[in-house]
């Protein structure tokens, strides 16, 4: 592997600055990731969307973050990763806001997917930024600290659909307006210098030399397969949940405790398992997820008191989530320091495919008569393909994660 070159470093003024706009696009990414979700009645009642049509309205922004991902991670290992991380996150707020002006359901889907193109761009260099500056021996713990931000977000979105009513333009407003303030802040930071950041890549090497040379290539296959895989579960989840529950006996009021409940225990989870990532044994962690998601999927689809449906979601919040923030801390630590932006950029976009398939998996479903709990019931072999890849990758890098990125 080439050897690292000089960083980009300026003061240390603005770090702290940096380091809370990064969590606050954090919370702006997890609120716009499920918008989708909470304004889904709403939408299908007010532009007479049926269930191909709100298929199509859930995988669009995530078929636009497959893109947006790829191309995103690799420009920011060339470009510098602040100004690729501020344009991105302008771009999701400018898309959010069409979002909100949409008057038919081919323009509302068109702007879902420009509004994936900023998420996508966004995400992996938000990852690959906090990787990058964390202490030595705390770059996954940092990455999943900054992923608690995004059931954050899920739950003020919930929240959020629950105090506007039907008002549902006005949740893509407020997803659109913050965004691109941030993005402004963030660029004018950039322009300032960015006090003790990294900001620009260290290194050079080309993309499949990045993703697959120096043994890398199973970590590689086994985080892709993951990625993809969890998110099938995760978007399937986040977009049907509320319907699902509907179809299921729950009241609309809770469905939303469901899912308030969902993204807290992703929260609590996160937060809890964050500092046991840097240690050899985080592949416990990933054990534990594995073994929980497909039983929870299971008792969800089998559930009929509310209550207990509201505490299962929270403990499968807390299991899927915590598989998620799991494999966002490794993966920029598998790669070269500055290809980090590649790298998770091509995890993330493997993870895309996967949050595309999701919630066509779930219309395929329900387009043929398959039962709401069938739904739930039919993720379970998913998620065991999901588990046994995170706890494959966890075996196979564990004692050699710290040592990857600084070779």
């Amino acid at each position: 592997m080439a050897a690292s070159g000089p960083a980009e470093r300026a003061g240390d003024t603005s770090r702290p600055i940096f380091a809370w706009l990064c969590i606050v696009i954090a919370v702006l990414e997890g609120f716009d990731l499920q918008v989708a979700g909470v304004v889904a009645p709403r939408v299908a009642a007010s532009m007479h969307l049926g269930a191909d049509a709100l298929g199509l309205f859930f995988s669009a922004s995530t078929f636009g973050l497959l893109f947006g991902a790829l191309a995103g991670g690799w420009a920011a290992d060339r470009l510098g990763r602040i100004p690729v991380l501020a344009g991105s996150v302008f771009a999701f707020g400018v898309a959010s806001v069409l979002n909100g002006l949409a008057s038919t359901g081919p323009e509302l889907i068109l702007a879902r997917f420009a509004t994936g193109l900023g998420l996508g761009g966004a995400l992996p260099n938000l990852i690959a930024l906090t990787s990058e500056n964390a202490r030595p021996g705390r770059q996954k713990r940092a990455v999943a600290y900054l992923y608690c931000g995004v059931p954050i977000g899920g739950m003020l979105v919930s929240l959020a659909g629950a105090f506007f009513g039907d008002a549902w333009r006005l949740l893509f407003f407020a997803g659109g307006i913050v965004p691109v303030a941030v993005g402004i802040a963030l660029w004018a930071l950039g322009k300032r210098g960015t006090s003790g950041v990294i900001a620009r890549p260290v290194q050079e090497i080309g993309a499949i030399a990045a993703l697959f040379h120096e043994r890398r290539a199973v970590p590689t296959i086994l985080v892709w397969t993951s990625f993809c895989a969890t998110l099938i579960v995760l978007y399937l989840v986040l977009n049907w949940l509320p319907l699902l529950l509907s179809g299921m006996g729950f009241s609309a009021k809770q469905a939303l405790f469901a899912q308030l409940a969902f993204n807290g225990g992703g929260f609590l989870a996160c937060l809890l398992t964050a500092p046991l990532l840097d240690s050899p044994r985080a592949w416990i962690i990933a054990l534990g997820a594995f073994l929980a998601v497909p039983i929870l999927l299971y008792a969800m689809s089998l559930v009929a008191v509310p209550v207990t449906g509201i505490a299962l979601a929270l403990l499968l919040g807390g299991a899927i989530l915590t598989t998620q923030s799991f494999l966002y801390a490794m993966a920029p630590t598998i790669y070269p320091v500055g290809t980090g932006g590649t790298g998770t950029g091509a995890a993330v976009a493997w993870g895309r495919i996967g949050s595309i398939a999701g919630p066509l998996y779930g219309t395929a479903l329900l387009s043929g008569n398959a039962a709401e709990r069938d739904v739930l019931a039919g993720l379970v072999p998913i998620a065991l393909v999901a588990g046994v890849s995170a706890v494959a990758l966890a075996l196979r890098l564990r004692g050699q994660l710290d040592q990857v990125a600084t070779l």
